[in-house]
């Protein structure tokens, strides 16, 4: 993600709702990807600099939990993101509130990734949100099991995902070496986003070349995934386990991990960790992105912490990394160059 700035000159990051230098108020703008320093009026208009008028989510008044702005002439009362959500869980539920504003910090970064791609959110085939949870936590409700997935559009998360202990438990019982909310998102945004982008037959056929027939029998190599396991030889084809489960798997796994480097290397740059492209030079940013994870898990390690990118990318992997960025590209341009 790209470093923004208060008008008075202060860093400011992409989940505040006010400087803490001069105190004006601060709010993301969508449709130009911006932390918008605003000035409070007594009727209760935002405005920013060169006369723009914004209102705040209605999500941030209730709750305190969202900093989208939506224009002043905006009939809707939620911002863009908060309209996304089909079914959010009962806030008066002990931690729910808690849980579901993780999950809301998550998605809004995940929608960041996709608005800069240029990626196609509205229209018929809109994106939607449904965090839920099971009787496991909350007994009043009927579902037994809410499975993380992606089904017509929606994209759907346990919210015990957002409580860390559980998530933890789930991740060693399922001996995964990373586990995040937003990675999850990411994931989920592939199986979303594979028609659209694969539309064109000579793309479909290239992407099988990579990962597969995705008409695979998916339910049949899911069960026995977990019945046995992954290949032995895996890690010299795929860029996680789970990955090796189903092609249509491969591709979600391979479209999250571009999401993750190409939005950590962003940061990485803005932040002058990482070395910009150089001018008229092809960006390495597979390459480029090898080298920081090293030194960041090195560093990771040296604080007693566990690997922030436990994976290897072995050349399969690259090649297809390599056709994810040429799928997305036209869409727009890349944070990583």
């Amino acid at each position: 993600m790209k470093l923004f700035h208060c008008t008075c000159g202060n860093r400011v990051f992409f989940d505040n709702t006010a400087c803490v230098v001069c105190e004006r108020q601060l709010g993301f703008e969508p449709d130009r990807l911006e932390i918008i320093a605003l000035d409070a009026h007594i009727d209760g208009r935002l405005t920013a600099p060169g006369g723009a008028v914004y209102r705040r989510c209605n999500n941030f008044h209730r709750y305190y939990n969202c900093n989208w702005l939506l224009h002043r002439e905006d009939s809707e009362d939620l911002c863009f993101s908060c309209r996304m959500n089909e079914v959010i869980p009962a806030l008066d539920r002990p931690d729910n509130l808690k849980l579901w504003t993780r999950m809301e910090e998550a998605k809004r970064r995940l929608l960041y990734s996709l608005l800069a791609l240029k990626l196609p959110l509205t229209g018929e085939n809109a994106l939607k949100f449904r965090f839920l949870e099971d009787n496991r936590r909350n007994p009043d409700v009927f579902e037994s099991f809410v499975a993380t997935g992606h089904f017509n559009n929606t994209i759907t998360i346990n919210i015990a995902e957002a409580d860390d202990a559980a998530r933890h438990a789930a991740r060693e019982q399922m001996h995964e070496l990373y586990r995040t909310v937003l990675g999850h998102l990411r994931h989920e945004s592939g199986h979303f986003y594979f028609r659209t982008l694969t539309a064109q037959p000579v793309l479909l056929d290239e992407c099988r070349t990579h990962f597969g027939d995705e008409r695979d029998d998916y339910h049949g190599a899911l069960q026995t995934y977990y019945d046995n396991g992954p290949p032995a030889d895996w890690p010299e084809n795929f860029v996680s386990a789970y990955a090796s489960a189903h092609p249509a798997e491969d591709f979600a796994e391979t479209f999250a991990h571009f999401l993750h480097i190409t939005d950590a290397l962003e940061s990485a740059r803005a932040g002058r960790l990482a070395p910009e492209a150089e001018a008229g030079q092809r960006d390495d940013w597979i390459e480029s992105w090898i080298g920081l994870a090293i030194t960041l898990n090195e560093i990771s390690r040296s604080l007693g912490s566990d690997d922030p990118y436990p994976f290897l990318l072995p050349e399969p992997v690259k090649q297809k990394l390599g056709f994810i960025d040429r799928l997305l590209r036209p869409q727009g341009e890349l944070p990583a160059g």
